[in-house]
């Protein structure tokens, strides 16, 4: 699997090897930052800010309302193309295969082609 994929379309980003690496590790999110909705709206400009600096998400809570989550705009578009990548059975097939050829050290390096 090359090292990046190529632009569909404008919602859509380039992924780099890092971000391969980011998106496995935003698999757990059990160490989320939670915060409750007064203290996220009197705090809001520099979770903001965190959110975005960190690419980690932040559970915003709320007494008898659902749970929301924030997320660094970024971050989401890499979620978004990663379910996109996956939507097919034989697309998620060979990513992960790739994933584990990668994890396992077998990558060659190499130009992409446009």
């Amino acid at each position: 699997m090359p090292s990046r994929v190529s632009k569909t379309s404008p919602s859509r980003r380039i992924l780099h090897e890092v971000d391969i690496d980011r998106i496995l590790s935003l698999c757990d999110w059990n160490f989320m930052q939670t915060i409750n909705y007064t203290d996220a709206r009197n705090q809001l400009a520099g979770l903001m800010e965190a959110a975005s600096r960190d690419r980690e998400p932040i559970t915003i809570t709320r007494n008898g309302a659902g749970k929301v989550v924030m997320l660094a705009l970024e971050e989401y578009e890499a979620m978004e193309t990663t379910l996109h990548l996956f939507s097919t059975r034989a697309n998620a097939s060979q990513i992960q295969k790739s994933l584990a050829d990668y994890s396992a050290g077998k990558v060659q390096s190499g130009e992409l082609c446009d």
